[in-house]
This record gives C-alpha cells, structure tokens and sequence, in this order.
C-alpha cells in the first residue's frame, strides 16, 4: 500500500501487470526464505531446549537433535509455498492498479482500513493465543500445587544410593551381615546420622502390592502396597512414627514376623479401632496371621503424588511372612534396592564416599544409581513440567503471532488512512486523540478475542483436568493474568503504528491522498 504511487508510476510507464507481480513475488518469497533459515536455526535450539527438558539429569542422551535432509528440504519447500501463498494476493492487487485512480485522490478506498477477513484472523489469533495462556496458567497451577502438598517425607541433606546386592553375588543367607556391614561402614563417615535400607523408596517409580486380609476377621480382602525396611529406614526418609514403634536391630530373621502400617491402611483395615497387637496376612487359608502389627507411620507420599488412599504396610527387610512355604533361597524380596543416608550437612562428595566404602565392603558391590532425595522426588514431576513449559512456551509463540498481526493490520489500516489522519490533523485534531483512535480499534480485536477465547478455555478445561492436581476450573486469577498479558502484549503492538499516525505531517498526507 504504501507503494501504490511508485507502482502506479511503473504502469503508467508500460510496465506489464506479469512484470509487476513477478517482482512482488520475488519480495515475498525472498523473504519467507529468509524466515525459513531463521526457523531452522531456531527449531535447532529449539529440539535440544525440549530434550533437555523432557530428561533433565540424563547425561549422553541417544537422539541427535540435527535436522536431516529430510528437514531441510521440508522447511525450504514450506517456506516456498508460504512465500507464493501469501505473494499472491498482494501481487495481484498491485498488478491490477490503474495508473489514473492509484495517482488521483481516493478516498473512497483509503477509510475502510484492513478488510473484515485481515481482522477475524487476528481476532482468532488473540483468542487462540488466550486459551493456549490460560492452559499454561492451569498447568503452572497444577504443578506448583503437586509439589507444594506435605508429603510427609524430608529430603534435607539426604541421599539415594540404589544397590543390587544379587547381582555383586550374594545369596539370600548373606544379606543380614551384609546390611549390618553397610550400616557400620556408612555411619563411620563424617556427618553420617542416619543409614536406612529399602527394597524401594518414597517417590521412586517402583511399588509392590498385594491381598491383605485381617485375622479373624469376616471382611473381604483389600489390596495394599508392601515395602521391606531396615530399623532407620523411617527416620532416613523422615517418616514419622505416630503410634507405637518402629523396626529395631533386634527385628531378624529369626524373630517373630512383625509389621508397621500407615495411617489408611488403618482407617480402611480397623476404622477408629486401634491396630496394635492385631495381626493380618495374605487371603490364602492359614496365611491371615502372617505378621503382629507393632506400629502406625504418617502416611507417607509413594509413587505419586496422585495416588491418593493409599494403604500401606512396612516389614524389617530381613524377616519373612509366618508360614511361609517358600524357602529362604528363593525369597527375592530380602534384597536392598536402595540405601538413604542422611548426613548433618550438605555433601559434596556423597557419591564419591558411598562408592568408595560400597567397594572396601565388595568390588562388586556397585552404585547402580546415585540421586540427592530431592532430586528423585523432582523427577516424578518430570512430565508436568514438560507440560506445563511447553504449553507456556506455545502460548507464547500464539501471543507473539497474536502481537504481529495486530501490528499488521493496524499498520496496514494507518497506511490506508493517512489521507483521512492528515485531514483530522488539519482541523486540529491533536495527536493524543489520534493515538486513542488507532489504539481503539487494536483493543477492539484484541477485546473480541478475548471474550471468544475465555469461554472456549473454560469449555476445554474439562478435558485436560485429569492431568491437573487439585483443579477441576478456570481459576480467576489465570484467566485475568492471561487477560492482562493479551491486553498489554496488544497495547505494545498497537502502540508503534498509533504514534507513527499521530506524527503524520498534515501536508505530506494530503499530498499522497
């Protein structure tokens, strides 16, 4: 548009109407060109950014994040066809300019400003660009409130050092001197407080389950997930006991099998009855006396933070079920997976130590994997990350689209309207009045996408709830947070063509209308 007097003068010169589009095409497709190598660069970064991402503490990841051949040709062919698509209408706009309307004043054309189609695309733009906002709101929501839940665990300066005694060659019958080795090598480290074994620990993604049935007692059975510890195995991972006791030294093998629930194992299992004293096993005949419940624990967060009524019951990790009618040889469950230390202080060096004295106690007994506490708990929210940066990085991109095309057409409807602006200069209109006139028609389309875009993320909400913890709407506070980022994102886009119309030259304007 604002070339139409240069195009005008070339027809008028004999300039043919192929010529002209040629060369509009030519400007179009260099520059989506251009755009298209931007993009490759950008989606570059953009794949290690999201493999990053998506495996946070893997080192060597497998996947080469190079664009292939195939890439490559597809972005050129992309950017090709976008450059001929939208060179098009333009080149045939300008080609099809008559010299003597283009020269002459026509005001008949320059008030009506962008078309109704430029301002629909922009208004669904800012509408999409608000729904994709509110989602990343929704799921930024969710995850801060998975993580901020009292898990009832402590993962202050405590690590997980996982172990696969089996594999360094030792046999059920040696797995007792083992841990009591363990226990004493690892407590013998400076700054060491407290040294507990598991078969699995808290948030791991790992859980054991099984039928429980209570001794004596008529009720169906009910299913309950089963971890086998060592005497500090609740104080290394910061459970707390609330009633009767926890495992001791003297809880072997060869002692009476006894057992630690959790807090909803009773309330499913015995209601407001007190569990102690009482003693439950598996639904086989003769097997509901299995173990002597001698304590309850806090219910402590395994798994997931989802997994919500979840009923649980601990035994020592070197004693076996009453009755039991497997042999001690084939009795996998007696090995350790994990050892959590907990020390006085943050250390450093934690990995290095625990190998080392793994080693003075068997070369073969090797880390298989070594993690802070608190970096296996932030790993179960690896995907709710992902999700909620990714949607947060999209809706940035859809405002970022959103922005440019309410730049577009507003810069496109000043061009238009230069005349008409210059005219309402000189009889007096003052600049701060033209800003507002501009800028009025930028938060029209940036308003209509909003009120479209707001009850179509309240519609779509429902069917993302199940991936969000503790949410089942819109909160207010997402929706006016993503409101304000569109109206500002708007007003910043509408800003620049706004002022460069009220620095029109009255004069200057009439003389191009």
């Amino acid at each position: 548009m604002s070339r139409r007097g240069e195009i005008s003068i070339r027809t008028a010169l004999g300039a043919q109407r192929s010529r002209i589009m040629r060369q509009v095409l030519t400007e179009s497709v260099l520059l989506a060109g251009l755009g298209g190598l931007l993009g490759l660069g950008v989606s570059f970064l953009g794949a290690r950014m999201l493999l990053a991402l998506a495996f946070p503490s893997q080192r060597g990841i497998p996947i080469d994040a190079s664009p292939s051949p195939a890439v490559i040709a597809f972005a050129f062919g992309l950017s090709l066809v976008t450059g001929i698509l939208f060179g098009v209408a333009p080149g045939w706009i300008a080609a099809r300019t008559e010299p003597a309307e283009a020269l002459r004043s026509t005001p008949r054309t320059t008030a009506h400003g962008a078309s109704w189609l430029q301002r629909a695309l922009v208004v669904l733009q800012a509408a999409l660009s608000l729904v994709l906002l509110v989602a990343a709101g929704l799921f930024t929501q969710s995850l801060n409130k998975a993580q901020g839940i009292n898990m009832k665990l402590d993962a202050a300066n405590r690590y997980i050092i996982h172990i696969n005694p089996q594999a360094a060659g030792y046999a059920t019958t040696q797995v007792e001197t083992l841990y009591r080795t363990i226990e004493e090598r690892f407590h013998a480290l400076p700054g060491v407080v407290k040294v507990g074994m598991a078969t699995y620990t808290p948030m791991e993604e790992n859980n054991w389950g099984t039928g429980v049935k209570i001794q004596g007692e008529p009720d169906p059975q009910k299913g309950a997930s089963w971890v086998k510890g060592t005497a500090e195995y609740f104080d290394s991972v910061g459970t707390r006991v609330v009633m009767g006791r926890g495992f001791s030294m003297q809880d072997t093998l060869k002692a009476p099998p006894v057992a630690v629930v959790n807090q909803e194992f009773v309330k499913q299992f015995f209601g407001a009855r007190n569990p102690i004293g009482h003693r439950f096993g598996f639904p086989d005949p003769g097997k509901d006396g299995a173990y002597e419940i001698v304590g309850v624990v806090e219910d402590t967060t395994y798994t997931s933070v989802y997994w919500k009524n979840h009923a649980m019951y601990f035994v020592p990790l070197t004693q076996r079920p009453a009755n039991s009618d497997d042999p001690v040889e084939k009795d996998l469950s007696m090995y350790a997976g994990a050892i959590v230390v907990e020390t006085s202080r943050s250390e450093n060096n934690m990995e290095r130590l625990a190998g080392g004295t793994l080693a003075s106690i068997n070369p073969n007994l090797t880390i298989v994997k070594f993690q802070t506490f608190q970096q296996q708990i932030d790993g179960r929210f690896t995907e709710e990350r992902l999700i909620a940066r990714l949607t947060s990085l999209f809706g940035a991109l859809a405002l970022l689209l959103a922005a440019l095309g309410l730049y577009g057409v507003t810069a496109y409807t000043v061009v238009r309207r230069t005349a008409e602006i210059g005219i309402r200069m000189a009889l007096g209109a003052e600049r701060s009045r033209v800003i507002a006139m501009v800028m009025r028609g930028t938060m029209l389309q940036a308003l209509l996408g909003l009120l479209i875009g707001a009850p179509v993320a309240m519609f779509c909400v429902r069917y993302v709830k199940s991936q969000l913890y503790g949410i089942i709407s819109v909160d207010f506070t997402v929706m006016a947070a993503a409101a304000a980022t569109l109206a500002v994102s708007a007003a910043i886009a509408g800003i620049i063509p706004a002022r460069r119309a009220a620095s029109i030259n009255p004069v200057e304007a009439l003389r191009v209308g």
